[in-house]
């Protein structure tokens, strides 16, 4: 299935961006049970941090730079890199290695190891999306959730408070993003048996909405019989877009001091000395009152989903308006053409186009074996609905109506012979059963 256009790589990115944001969901729940009750302290990675990891080696592994099976020294080394800036995010191990104790820097972090865990995750992600993997995640996920939930009851004071609040926003992500992901990762798996590419079909966005409105429907009274902040279900809905966008300022406030910096060197090189900066008596205006972040995560997330509504409603719009505006334009021209056909053209009887001789094979091993099959078979058992050597497999599929069966033959038979796309083992498996459906049904009649 071709990608149309900008919008349709765009909503594309959607599946695997959500499946690796579901995995590292699920870990961080795990993760802050292993910092509260093992380290005794607050987790210091979050959902994004551990959804990065996996969607890294995921991206890695489906551009073929790593290649678990056939090299697997690259993949534990980056395995090892993932380790080791989980370890490091604790600033307690960078004052020791620092200090140059790592005997004692080595124990700290223990949920750092979870970082690996996310990079071995993510390697089923770059291979294939699989609808099935999916909701095999979510179903054994949700349910799974109950361990570390249980684990970290044993955090006292302090640290339970803690415990739950990160633990239901981290579930409110996996359980979000998990099942929009097998939503669309199913409505991708009807799409390459009938031919239809779900991007294009407006049930995506009938999925991600039902899923959210579910969500906010069971989180909302949850995070009320919890005691957690009126913000704790929007922030496990926003909360990978919010680390990302605060990871974004940061860069570009780095940059911009790096910059200036660099500029402040050169000038004074070359003997312009800029004024010291002003201390906030000397600026004149008062100084600002000092917020913390739990004053303003709120404002911020609610202006944050605010923005992401509209966003989506102007998406929606503009996508209804681009298909409304060729119609139109179609419907306003006045020019009619035609042409006639010389009378005796009629006069011969039609004859059914006679279907060509087909050599007989073996059982298919394959979706492009199962298919040449059912032509074989079709060819036997029913001439006139044999293809015909100038028709099309989905020409052939929608005039003889033997179901989605062969609809579903044709479409594989199109993306691996056509569009040059490799089908997967489940893939094959299912259009050697259909065959073998057709046959015997051909074979009945």
């Amino acid at each position: 299935m071709p990608w149309s256009s900008a919008a349709d790589r765009i909503v594309g990115w959607l599946l695997p961006v959500l499946a690796v944001v579901a995995e590292g969901a699920l870990l961080a729940v795990v993760y802050v049970a292993v910092e509260t009750t093992i380290d005794h302290r607050p987790p210091l990675l979050g959902v994004f941090e551990l959804a990065a990891a996996a969607g890294a080696t995921a991206y890695l592994v489906h551009r073929r730079w790593l290649d678990p099976d056939d090299d697997p020294l690259p993949f534990l080394g980056w395995l090892a890199l993932l380790g080791l800036v989980g370890w490091l995010w604790d600033a307690d191990v960078r004052r020791l290695l620092l200090a140059g104790d790592p005997v004692s820097a080595f124990p700290l972090h223990p949920g750092g190891w979870l970082m690996v865990v996310a990079g071995m995750r993510g390697v089923a992600r770059g291979v294939e999306i699989d609808d099935r993997a999916l909701t095999r995640l979510v179903l054994v996920g949700v349910p799974a959730l109950s361990v570390p939930w249980i684990i970290g009851q044993v955090a006292a004071g302090e640290l339970r408070d803690i415990f739950i609040e990160e633990a239901f926003v981290a579930s409110i992500s996996f359980v979000t993003a998990g099942f929009i992901a097998a939503g669309l990762a199913r409505l991708q798996e009807i799409g390459r048996e009938t031919g239809i590419d779900w991007r294009h079909d407006r049930s995506w966005l009938g999925t991600v909405f039902g899923v959210l409105v579910a969500v906010l429907a069971v989180g909302i009274p949850a995070s009320v019989l919890l005691g957690l902040p009126d913000d704790a279900v929007a922030r496990g809905i926003l909360g990978p877009i919010i680390s990302v966008l605060g990871y974004l300022v940061i860069a570009v406030a780095a940059a911009t001091a790096l910059v200036a910096a660099l500029l402040a060197t050169m000038l004074k090189s070359i003997g312009i000395s800029l004024p010291p900066p002003m201390t906030p008596n000397q600026a004149g205006p008062p100084p600002f009152e000092a917020l913390t972040l739990d004053q303003i995560r709120g404002p911020m997330t609610a202006l944050i989903a605010a923005w992401i509504v509209i966003a989506i409603v102007l998406v929606v719009l503009a996508r209804v308006w681009l298909r409304r505006r060729p119609g139109r334009a179609g419907r306003g021209g006045s020019e009619e053409r035609s042409f006639r056909l010389p009378d005796h053209i009629f006069s011969r009887r039609a004859r059914p186009p006679r279907p060509p001789a087909r050599q007989r094979r073996g059982d298919p091993t394959d979706a492009v074996g199962a298919y040449l099959a059912t032509l074989d078979d079709l060819a036997a058992q029913a001439p006139l609905e044999a293809r015909a050597e100038h028709e099309t497999p989905r020409a052939h599929a929608g005039r003889v109506r033997l179901g989605i069966e062969l609809d579903a033959l044709q479409a594989d038979y199109g993306l691996a012979r056509y569009a040059g796309r490799a089908l997967s083992d489940a893939e094959h498996r299912r259009a050697i059963g259909r065959w073998r459906r057709l046959r015997e049904r051909l074979r009945s009649s």
